[in-house]
This record gives structure tokens, sequence and C-alpha cells, in this order.
């Protein structure tokens, strides 16, 4: 394999991870704000989201959980911009011909996904930041919040 093609790679595999971490900061993100909203709820509101429910979704639904949620519309936004990417770079990145494998081709294309790694980055610090508000808005450590998928509905 040519120097293009491990750098292409490479850039793909850190893209990837990124979207990851977005897609489990999301989930926790949710499952926090489900917690804070279940423990504000009047006593003649009841609010038991299912257990098990943010695990499935993909990234398009989970935005949409997230925007029911949260008042960060850019980030939102900025993370909606990136939903194309990331179907790219799960189901297609890896998918190259012969004559895609040359460092004439993908120069540009690493070039891009650097530009989109960026966003992406800026997306997963911004989301850090908003779970570690919620944390402790819950009074509870990070560890503890992360590990909150949903309410406890028994609590």
């Amino acid at each position: 394999m040519n120097d293009s093609v491990h750098r292409y790679r490479d850039a793909i595999n850190a893209l990837l991870l990124d979207f990851q971490w977005i897609e489990e900061l999301l989930r926790i993100i949710i499952g926090c704000s489900y917690e804070i909203l279940r423990r504000s709820a009047p006593p003649e509101v009841t609010f038991k989201p299912k257990k098990g429910e943010l695990q499935s979704k993909s990234l398009g639904r989970l935005l949409e959980k997230y925007a029911e949620v949260s008042r960060n519309g850019s980030l939102h936004n900025d993370i909606k911009e990136l939903v194309h990417e990331r179907n790219f770079c799960a189901h297609n990145a890896f998918v190259l011909t012969v004559e895609e494998q040359t460092a004439e081709s993908l120069e540009p294309e690493i070039s891009r996904l650097e530009a989109v790694r960026t966003k992406s980055q800026k997306c997963v610090y911004a989301l850090q930041g908003e779970f570690k508000a919620l944390a402790s808005a819950l009074h509870e450590s990070p560890v503890q919040a992360a590990n909150r998928e949903a309410p406890d509905v028994n609590a």
C-alpha cells in the first residue's frame, strides 16, 4: 500500500471514532436530559422513557431526540451537516477501485476528510461540555451520569 492509502485509511478511522463518540455522547446527553425531566416533573405527570430505547437509534434518530431536549440548535445543525459524511465513512469509504488508490485521486479526498474531522472534533468537544453541564445539574459525577442511558423509572 502506498502512503496515500495509509493516510486515507487513517483519516477514515479517525472520523469513524469521532462519529462513534458523537453518537454515544448524544445517547448520554439525552438520557441525562430525560432524568432531569423525570426528576422535575410534578407528581401528576408520568415520564417513563423505555430503557434501551436509545441504544438502537441511528445518528439521525438521535439528533431528532436531541433536538427535543436541547436548546443548542447550532450544535444540532453542525452535527446534522455531518450525517452524510458519517454514512459515507461507515458504508462506502473503504470501497476503492484500483484507480482510486492513487495519490492523485486520494490526496484531495484526504484533505476533504481532514476538514470534516475538524468539524467532527468541534462537535465532540461541544457535546462533552454539554454533558458535563448536565452531570452537574444532576449532582452526579460524570461517570455516574455517563452510565445513565435512560432514567431509572423505579427511582
